[in-house]
């Protein structure tokens, strides 16, 4: 049987909250996502629902699946996947303040929660295989 249990120790708690948080916002762009598209500036183009399907699944979905595979598997290697999707996130944003000119208070705030999110999975990851 599996169960998701809090760790005992704080590198690993980190990670268990960071996993915690990516599944909590994933449901809420499943299941609210006009909301966090507002609140994000994202729109669609009226002709076509592609967008909220968008935001649904490829995003939603995907953030609740990592999430819930390390709440439930629990493993390094489940939290190195975690933190290496939002270190790759963190690079895209790089990439977009250079060649898109995103480089707002948005954006930051947002970079800065991406930095947090890839650091304490890959941190935890790390001290489990030996590296730290």
């Amino acid at each position: 049987m599996i169960e998701i249990s809090f760790p005992d120790q704080w590198p690993e708690r980190l990670a268990w909250i960071t996993a915690l948080a990516t599944v909590l916002i994933g449901l809420g762009l499943m299941l609210a996502p006009r909301p966090f598209m507002k609140f994000l500036g994202l729109a669609t183009d009226g002709k076509t629902q592609n967008g909220v399907s968008e935001v649904r699944g490829p995003f939603g979905g995907m953030w609740v699946g990592m999430g819930l595979a390390c709440l439930l598997l629990a493993q390094p290697f489940t939290y190195f996947a975690l933190g290496l999707a939002f270190l790759f996130a963190v690079i895209g944003r790089v990439i977009s303040f250079a060649a898109d000119r995103t480089f707002n208070i948005h954006c930051c705030v947002a970079t800065f929660f991406e930095v947090l999110s890839a650091y304490f999975p890959l941190r935890f990851a790390a001290e489990a295989f030996g590296l730290l």
